[in-house]
């Protein structure tokens, strides 16, 4: 038996990250968190593989492409249906999870190829880092199709009589056996019972609403993770959360009592939660009642333990760009010594073409000497001259670029990393030419013109 959820998201890219990049959970057989990634209308990267950020792009061309963004620039406000698909212990029981992790996102993709149609737009990734180690599947759905048209939310509806829960199990009936060669075995529904009169309708409803509470928790619990790893500042977490029907309130909390006797408190979140079918549920996020009992979400989801995933975000957020940065600063430098490189041998050549054109009569050797020590003299600016403009260009690109993020110190190690011809290099570069042009020579006129060429 197969459980499906939908989340609404507004954030295209976010919701990629979380499930192409993010780390695992729970560490898994493999160690990696992406055991099987498949998609439709969606390009690889130059690797041959699906980046979150390459795809959130595509996502968002797409977008972009409806006559509302043309005529009035607005982007849709929920960007991406996150489908999630959990299969049961006896569905895959990950004796082989390489093999049953595309096994399942092959169902789970053709099922979609078929309800959704040819012209969406969606990335899915098989995982099992959850706590029960359930092989589960993520899909993100463009709210866009690549023709322009709006999505049909109604076709990711989980409740309706033909809604993803009734029509996905009804696709496995009949293709769970030909993708893994094991039969299908779907959960029967028990047999309706009488009524206990004994029992109250206030009991039953009670009974009823602890059989389903896992149901909503666990959805808020998805909400809130995508939240927490998708967002770098409380703002954002909980603009997030407000996007898919989750209101948070401050308030405090007690926690016993100080070794003074006062009491001791804490900043508590209570999330308000409106289900798709508008239902309300409420949570605290962790408590601990006098009898010991414990409440609520679980203490990953208080105050403090939020902040800190925030934080930890920002900081890998900017570990990134100062990474990216230092990629950016190598190229140049690259292009920049290539530059050099070519000048100075442009520089020698122009030297080399002088000295044929001269005349080779004897009455006027004796000025050779003076003219290749000019010559080198000229190569010597023309080349200081390219370095330092070089230098100037890279430092003026290297401020307006970087200058937000440690600039002085990658200004520093660009300028130090750059390099320049020495005086010793062009000397035998000079020299070299010299010889060729002269042909063989006395030993003191080799040295003599070694000595004539030194900067």
């Amino acid at each position: 038996m197969v459980v499906s959820k939908t989340i609404k998201s507004t954030n295209a890219t976010a919701a990629l990250r979380y499930i192409l990049n993010d780390t695992p959970k729970v560490q898994n057989e493999t160690g990696h968190r992406v055991l099987a990634v498949a998609s439709q209308n969606i390009d690889k990267d130059y690797a041959d593989k699906i980046d979150p950020l390459y795809s959130a792009a595509q996502f968002n061309v797409i977008r972009h492409s409806t006559k509302k963004y043309k005529l009035h620039g607005k982007d849709k406000k929920t960007q991406v249906e996150h489908l999630i698909f959990s299969f049961s212990n006896k569905d895959f029981d990950l004796s082989n999870v390489t093999t049953q992790a595309k096994q399942a996102l092959k169902l789970v993709g053709d099922y979609l190829k078929e309800r959704l149609g040819p012209s969406s737009q969606w990335v899915g990734v098989a995982q099992d880092d959850n706590e029960g180690h359930n092989l589960h599947v993520h899909v993100a759905v463009n709210s866009v199709n690549v023709d322009g048209k709006v999505f049909n939310t109604n076709l990711v509806r989980q409740t309706l009589p033909d809604g993803i829960m009734n029509t996905f199990n009804d696709y496995l009936d009949n293709h769970f056996e030909q993708v893994t060669g094991r039969q299908f075995q779907r959960v029967q529904p028990q047999p309706v019972r009488a009524t206990d009169t004994t029992v109250s309708s206030k009991e039953r409803n009670m009974k009823a609403n602890r059989s389903s509470a896992n149901s909503w928790k666990d959805d808020l619990k998805v909400i809130l993770d995508e939240a927490m790893t998708n967002n770098v500042d409380i703002q954002g977490f909980l603009d997030q959360l407000a996007a898919n029907g989750v209101t948070v309130t401050e308030k405090p909390h007690k926690m016993g009592k100080n070794a003074d006797g006062s009491v001791k408190k804490r900043t508590s979140y209570h999330y308000l939660y409106v289900d798709t079918r508008g239902k309300q549920h409420r949570s605290v996020d962790f408590a601990i009642t006098r009898q010991g009992a414990v409440r609520g979400l679980g203490e990953d989801y208080i105050p403090d333990n939020i902040q800190r995933q925030l934080e930890l975000n920002a900081t890998k957020q900017a570990d990134s760009t100062g990474k990216t940065a230092e990629d950016d600063l190598d190229s140049i430098i690259n292009n920049i010594e290539n530059d050099l490189n070519d000048a100075v041998s442009a520089a020698v050549s122009a030297n080399a073409q002088s000295n044929t054109s001269k005349p080779s009569m004897t009455s006027i050797s004796s000025v050779e000497p003076m003219v290749a020590a000019a010559n080198s003299d000229e190569v010597a600016t023309s080349i200081e001259s390219v370095n330092q403009r070089k230098r100037r260009n890279l430092q003026e690109r290297v401020n307006n670029e970087f200058e937000r993020t440690d600039g002085p110190r990658l200004i520093m190690q660009t300028v130090s990393r750059s390099k320049k011809p020495t005086k010793e290099e062009i000397a035998e570069a000079q020299n070299a030419q010299k010889i060729n042009h002269n042909g063989p020579s006395s030993s003191s006129t080799g040295s003599e013109n070694s000595s004539d060429l030194e900067l």
